[in-house]
C-alpha cells in the first residue's frame, strides 16, 4: 500500500470512528463521547489534509468515502445490527466501483 492510501485509509478510519460516537450520542449523551467526537474529526482530518498534499482532492474524497462505506457497513450491521436492503447495498457497492475506477 503506497503512502497516499495509507493516508487515506487512516482518514476514513477515524471519520468511522466519529460516526459511530455520533450513532452512539443518541443513547449516552456526554463530554466523553463529545470528545471522541471531536478528537476523531480533527485527526481524520489531518490525515486526509496530508494525503491531499500528494494526490488530487477528488481522487482523495471517493478514495476516503469508499473506505467509509466498507467500514461502516460491517461495524452498522456488527454493532447496531443493521440490516441493508438489496438497494442499499447495490448502493454502496456502486461507490465502491466508482472507488476502484478512479483509483486504476
Amino acid at each position: 500500500m503506497n503512502m497516499v492510501a495509507a493516508l487515506a485509509l487512516l482518514s476514513a478510519l477515524f471519520y468511522c470512528i466519529a460516526m459511530v460516537a455520533m450513532k452512539s450520542w443518541w443513547t449516552l449523551p456526554n463530554l466523553g463521547v463529545a470528545t471522541i467526537i471531536a478528537v476523531a474529526l480533527l485527526t481524520a482530518g489531518a490525515f486526509e489534509v496530508a494525503a491531499l498534499g500528494h494526490e488530487k482532492l477528488g481522487l482523495i474524497y471517493v478514495a476516503v468515502m469508499g473506505a467509509e462505506v466498507i467500514i461502516l457497513g460491517v461495524v452498522s450491521h456488527f454493532f447496531f445490527q443493521e440490516v441493508y436492503s438489496v438497494k442499499e447495498a447495490a448502493g454502496m457497492a456502486l461507490v465502491l466501483v466508482g472507488t476502484a475506477v478512479a483509483w486504476t
